[in-house]
């Protein structure tokens, strides 16, 4: 099996109490069975703390009970107390992977940073051509579960969207423009089983799909997802005042490299999902919010698409919305 890695992925080291923000606060920690179990067997004083500080949420998910929005092993110096205490191993698996993503498509991997890690929002958006090896599937995918014809037709797409989105003869908001149209095409093949026909890029592509109207729903859509924060709730208010504006193109390189995030991480899911509409609805959106915010003159970058990620990336009912919209992008 191909494992494949964009170039900063080795690069990445956690930072610890270096971290301007942490993943040890506001989301719940999943706690695997596997590890549940070892921590059975821890014994004195902080094996009663391990077993006394989990229960089973609503989703019948076990989890660390929440202190004042942490994690309760997140001590007074920002450190890690099953870390300090049992080791890096013995880590829940949420814990050991952040901000680490595997896509396993059975004939091969593909491996990803988060962008909700402030660290891995440093690299993702600070690295040229990280993704310059996902090219070369040279499987026949036979045996892997899903269609292959599909696959191919996917990676074949994937390659010109990424095309698109790297295409500097045009602003960010034409490559988006440019992006959709193609991503509609593709979308009506795959709708009737067409997985042989070789989707051309329409570069005059002209209708400008960030506009006051459909601007002004994105933003209206993300104030009424489950918010974690009120900082996150400021920002939203103060970033949809520049709804439907012009996002300057100083912030294109920024866009550039999180559209490539967004269709790595995404646009083959569609081989199971059958939509690759989702993988343009997400980019359009983070766009939009994202640029607001960035208008606004307040907020670093990197802490802006970490927070996004955060709020709405990693919120499975958040994320949901990118499948069942209605909102019209073209």
């Amino acid at each position: 099996m191909k494992n494949i890695y964009p170039s900063y992925f080795e690069k990445f080291r956690c930072i610890a109490d270096k971290c301007p923000d942490s993943c040890c606060k506001d989301w719940d920690v999943v706690v695997d069975d596997e590890t549940n179990e070892y921590y059975k067997t821890v014994c004195g004083e902080f094996g009663e703390k391990l077993k006394s500080l989990t229960e089973i949420d609503s989703d019948g998910d076990r989890i660390f009970i929440s202190q004042n929005e942490r994690c309760p092993f997140w001590n007074s110096d920002e450190l890690c107390d099953i870390y300090i205490n049992l080791g890096e191993n013995h880590l829940c698996k949420t814990c050991r992977e952040f901000p680490r993503i595997t896509q396993d498509y059975t004939a091969f991997s593909e491996y990803l940073l988060s962008f909700a890690c402030p660290e891995a929002a440093r690299l993702i958006l600070g690295t040229d051509n990280a993704y310059d090896d996902f090219t070369n599937y040279d499987s026949d995918f036979s045996d892997c579960g899903y269609n292959a014809d599909l696959m191919r037709f996917l990676l074949n797409t994937r390659e010109k969207l990424k095309g698109i989105f790297t295409d500097k003869s045009l602003p960010f908001s034409g490559r988006l423009n440019v992006a959709v149209q193609f991503c509609n095409k593709v979308q009506n093949a795959i709708d009737d089983f067409d997985y042989s026909t070789d989707i051309a890029v329409d570069k005059g592509y002209t209708t400008d799909i960030i506009n006051k109207k459909s601007s002004s729903e994105i933003f209206n859509a993300h104030k009424g997802f489950d918010i974690m924060t009120d900082e996150w709730r400021e920002i939203l208010c103060k970033a949809s005042e520049h709804a439907g504006e012009q996002i300057p193109e100083r912030f294109d390189d920024l866009f550039e490299r999180m559209s490539l995030y967004y269709i790595y991480r995404y646009f083959l899911t569609a081989v199971d999902s059958m939509d690759v509409m989702c993988t343009a609805k997400r980019i359009h959106c983070a766009y939009v919010v994202i640029g607001g915010a960035l208008m606004t003159g307040e907020y670093e970058a990197e802490k802006l698409f970490c927070l996004y990620s955060k709020e709405v990336e990693h919120s499975y009912e958040n994320a949901d919305y990118f499948s069942t919209q209605t909102f019209q992008i073209n």
